[in-house]
This record gives C-alpha cells, structure tokens and sequence, in this order.
C-alpha cells in the first residue's frame, strides 16, 4: 500500500496572483495537446497555453492554469476581446492552429514545439506561438504570466535589450524562460503584456525558451521552424500502415502517442497531466507524468499495429536499463530517465480542476505491487520479436527474469491493475497476466532458440496458473470471470482474456463473462471499471473508462459480432474532443451535447485501445474462430 500522500507548504503569498490576463478555465476536452519529445503544452480553444512543465513532462509545470486559473499562470495570445475560436491539427502533424473570428475579421493562431537538433533553430525547449491577421482588422493581445513549481513562486523580470524597446525579457525563478516577441511587451502585474490592431497580412509572435539563452533570428527563421517542425511530424506520420475507416483518427491518436514518447529514453508517459479528476468535484485525482511500464507496452502494441516498431524496441531497452539498476520486483511506474523516486504529496495551495481537491504530485501507486506488468512486457517482447525475427541477447536475459520472477510470485496477492488502496488480493487479470508472461517466454525460447534453462518450471507454472484462475476465478454465481479469487463481483478487466489468448472468443466462459459485464457495469456505451468502488480504499464515484467500452468493442468484433462491434465503437468515437484526443474517463451523466472528458489528457491507455479496436475491425470482419 502506498504511505499517505504528504502535504506541500502553502506558498509565501497565497493569494491569487495578479496576472495580465484573466486565465479562464476551458474543459479538458477544449484542449490542443503539442509537444517535442521532451515535454509538451495544453492550449485550449481560447488562446490560452494552460499547461506546460519544463524541462521534462514529469517536472513541475510553469503554467497550470488548468488546475488554479488565479495561482497556475498561463500564456496568452489572442483575440483581446476573448472568445473561443476553432481548433484544427495541420494534416500529419501534432502542430495546432486556432481560427478566431470577430464580425468580418478573423485571425490565425499556429502553436507548435519546435523539433530538436543539431540543425534546429531552437536546441533546447521551446513553444512558438504565431498569429496571423487573414482578413479586416481585429484588437489582439498577447500576455504571459508564467508561476514557477506549480504556481508556488512568482517570477522576477529583467528586461534583456537595455533601450525603449520590450521584445526580450527574462522570467527568473527555480528555472528561467526566455521571452521573444516581434512587438513591444511590458510588464503588468504579475506578467508581461501587450495590445495592439492587427490587420490582414500581418503577423505578430511569442516565442518562450528554456535551457539556453534566445537564439537571435527573423520572422522568417521561425517560418523556417514552423516548416521543419511540419516535415518532422509528416514523415513520421507517413510510416503508418493502417488504411482502414478510420483512418484520420488513427493517425490521430498515433500522433498523441508519439507525442507522448520521452524521446531520450524511449519512455512512454500514460498522460500529461496531473490531478484531473475522474469525477468533478472528487478525491480520485492522480499523477499521470510517469512511465507506466504496463501502459507503456499496451501502448507499444498499437503503435506496432501500425508499423512503429522501432519506438517499441527503444522502450523494451530502456525497461531493460531500469531493471538492471533496480532489484525486481519492477515499480509500478518510473521518471522518464528510469529513476524510481517518486513520492507522493498534496499541493494544498491549488484549487484543483472544478475545485477537485486533492492536487497530486508523485505517484503512490509505484510502491504497489502489480503483478500484471510481467505478461505485458513479455507479450509487447514477443511482438517485437516477431517483427525483428529474434531479441539481443541483453534484452533477452532481463526477459528471463522477469519470467523468472512471475513464476516463482504468482501465488502473491497484489493490487492489481486499477491499483487499488483497499489492499492487496488475488486479483483474476494479475494472475492471467502471469500466465501470459510464462507462456511468451516459452514461445519465445523455442521460436527464436533462445537459451532458457528455467523454461520447463515457467509451463509447469503456466498449467497450474490456468488450473487456479478455472477453479477460483470464474464464479458460477455471477456467471463470470471475477474481479479477485473467490469473489462474485464483475470487472471490465476480465474482457481482455481473450485478447491476451487464454480463452479462446467462444469460450462459454468468456461469453457468458461478456453479458455479465454489459449486464452490470454498461452506462449506454460506457462501462464502469468495477462497480464496488467503496471497496477500493479511495472511495468517491469516478467516470466510465473509455478504454472498457473499446475492448468490449473487441471482445465483440472476435466473437462475429462485427455490426454490434462498429456501432459500438462508432458510439465510443463520437464521444471524442473537437481535435480527435481522449481523456481516460467520460462523465456519462452529462447532459446530451455537453458530454464531459474526465481523467488526466491525453491518455496514452485510451488512443492505444481504440487504435487496436480499429485495426480489430478491419482485420476480422467475420470473427474468429
């Protein structure tokens, strides 16, 4: 079980901050998600950058508006009379532009993070924000206000070019920003600002840089950029192999995951960001910035559905680094560079998104014990060797032990994978995922003629494992495969037997564990996780998990049921942002029209989950027998 989450000291001055533009709070789903492969940005449909830390996704944020729109600070650039605009990705790419228009005048907003390099204008972070005038005149300002360690500290400006002119500016703090513009800012309040007319073929840009003083360059040096950055996204975009349907929102969702890709490790972040609530109002707010090791292969696996096979083998080498510095077991989640501190505490001082107190930072859940993560990582190794035709030998032998490992701690009580604070106990899907790590390290040894000397001892394990799930985890009361050994309740995790290959689709098991589950825990299209949530040491309601409904979509399209499966999963698609992005849960109750994204943004789980239910209705039209 994971300690209580310590407290973090108010700050010094806990009003609200004096910021030169009010930072109105959109929804979770009126946001654009950017990034470069070392963190990444929220902007929503108002011209508000509202969520950015640097230097990595799992630092503290500098703008956390989203999460206190008085404390977090924020960015923005847009129309000065506000209002929403409309929010597109440029075809191929994880670049955003907002279209803002005001009677006959309209501008346009492009926000993208630079790509990284040695040929790149910007070698270090940065967030350029550009706004164009395309017709007639409109009043446009641009304000920053950026609140250093999630708003705790205020920042001290200096004025970098020494004249009459304000286009430099430095933010100071535990960190430093630089601020570039083509026009004048000056300070106000807490911030930087400026307001001025902007007409058609005219343009005006922000640029914000950290871990490097600001480049010198022209406005067509950040063209230059932009361009660049647009090529980066586009080429990897075209490697994609899924042509099916859905096409765009599988791109789509692909693209999110790239941007969700720690690039100088390799790891993958299940979301980012911190504390949006699974119910509005609530207490089940967590910390998403880490490297879910479980995530991360799910995630994996629908990016090689689609031919990216090579971010999968840079993940499988970096989990093998972090095992090699760390004793097994494995942690439940880790740092972007593999490190394994992460303690959990409460920011007191933020208000939390809709008032949604806690704000967390760290994760508890890394001091669980989940025994599901073995059978991931070997079936995401298993796939991955597939596609290599065999595994390096380094690679290999952390493979065994891990093996190793599940045989030998099956038999444990964990917490499972929704990682519940109730308490450990012989949860179904852990025992399930151990099998499947015993049986992918058999295939694997005898497919690839690997060396492994423990391979009879993992199937005798795997045999005894598949004994004690038919005997203790299927109750005939319930008719279903169950939440935990001994237990009746129904649990959207046990959809994922059949996808994982230890029933077969027409098992009557498992058919019959499909009704129970569409029976009990269905809410129209969404399914709850669990239904017996007062059980599992958080308390509170939460959200339906969009990432259940697509694998029942699953669990459908392999049983024939491919008209049912599409309408399913058509229902699933519909709930999706204005830009194609997920969060993890759905509010359900929301009135028609106002459906509400939950649950931290953008999740890796979800865009994994609808990516292989796409790719399961294309590649079994007719089931499987």
């Amino acid at each position: 079980m994971s300690p209580t989450a310590r407290r973090h000291a108010s700050p010094a001055s806990s009003g609200a901050a004096e910021l030169p533009h009010p930072c109105e709070r959109s929804a979770i789903g009126e946001h654009g998600w950017i990034a470069d492969g070392v963190t990444g940005a929220l902007i929503d449909h108002a011209g508000t950058l509202s969520w950015l830390c640097i230097p990595r996704f799992d630092s503290p944020a500098v703008f956390a508006s989203l999460l206190d729109p008085h404390r977090g600070g924020c960015c923005f650039v847009g129309p000065a009379a506000g209002g929403a605009g409309q929010q597109r990705y440029l075809p191929h790419t994880n670049i955003l532009e907002t279209t803002f228009s005001q009677g006959k005048s309209r501008i346009r907003v492009t926000d993208w993070m630079p790509a990284r390099g040695m040929h790149s204008l910007f070698r270090t972070g940065a967030v350029c924000r550009l706004v164009e005038g395309l017709r007639g005149t409109m009043r446009v300002r641009l304000a920053c206000a950026p609140r250093f360690e999630y708003g705790r500290n205020r920042v001290r400006w200096q004025r970098l070019d020494g004249g009459a002119s304000g286009r430099w500016w430095l933010a100071r703090g535990p960190q430093e920003i630089h601020l570039t513009a083509s026009c004048d800012l000056g300070l106000e309040g807490e911030g930087v600002a400026a307001e001025f007319d902007l007409s058609q073929g005219e343009c005006c840009w922000l640029v914000l840089n950290w871990g490097e003083s600001a480049p010198a360059f022209r406005d067509e040096g950040l063209r230059h950029s932009l361009e660049q950055t647009r090529r980066t996204w586009e080429d990897w975009a075209r490697q994609g192999q899924y042509q099916g349907k859905y096409k765009d929102l599988v791109e789509r969702s692909a693209l999110a995951l790239k941007a969700l890709i720690y690039e100088p490790t390799g790891a993958f972040i299940a979301a980012a960001t911190t504390s949006l609530p699974e119910s509005p109002g609530g207490a089940r707010n967590w910390d998403y910035r880490y490297c879910w090791p479980r995530d991360s292969t799910f995630a994996l696996y629908g990016l090689s559905l689609l031919g990216y096979h090579e971010e999968a083998g840079r993940f499988l080498h970096f989990l093998a680094h972090v095992a090699s510095r760390h004793t097994l077991p494995l942690q439940v989640c880790y740092r972007v560079d593999g490190s394994a501190d992460l303690p959990e505490r409460e920011i007191t001082y933020l208000e939390g998104y809709a008032s949604s107190r806690p704000v967390r930072v760290g994760n508890g859940a890394a001091e669980q014990l989940q025994m599901d993560i073995y059978g991931e990582v070997l079936d995401a190794a298993y796939t991955y060797a597939k596609w290599r035709g065999g595994l390096e030998r380094n690679l290999w032998e952390v493979l065994c032990q891990l093996a190793d490992f599940a045989a030998q701690h099956w038999r444990q009580p964990d917490n499972g994978i929704w990682e519940v604070r109730g308490g450990r106990r012989h949860f179904v899907y852990s025992k399930v995922m151990c099998w499947v790590a015993l049986d992918r390290a058999a295939k694997l040894a005898v497919r690839f003629g690997l060396p492994a000397p423990h391979a009879a001892r993992w199937r005798q394990s795997a045999a005894a494992i598949r004994a004690a799930v038919m005997r203790h985890g299927y109750s005939r009361r319930a008719h279903a495969f169950v939440q935990s050994f001994g237990s009746h309740t129904v649990d959207a995790s046990s959809l994922l037997l059949p996808l994982v290959r230890f029933v077969k689709p027409h098992d009557p098991h498992i058919v019959a564990t499909i009704h129970a589950v569409q029976r009990e825990l269905a809410r129209g299209p969404f399914l709850l996780r669990y239904a017996n949530t007062g059980d599992d040491g958080v308390g509170g309601t939460e959200g339906a998990f969009t990432i259940c409904s697509f694998w029942l979509t699953d669990c459908l399209t392999l049983l024939g049921r491919a008209a049912e499966a599409r309408k399913l999963f058509e229902q699933i698609i519909a709930f999706r942002s204005p830009l194609g992005l997920f969060s993890e849960e759905l509010d359900w109750t929301a009135a028609r029209g106002r459906q509400r994204l939950l649950g931290n943004f953008p999740q890796a789980f979800t865009h994994l989950a609808l990516i292989n239910a796409a790719h399961n209705l294309e590649l079994y039209p007719r089931g499987v027998k």
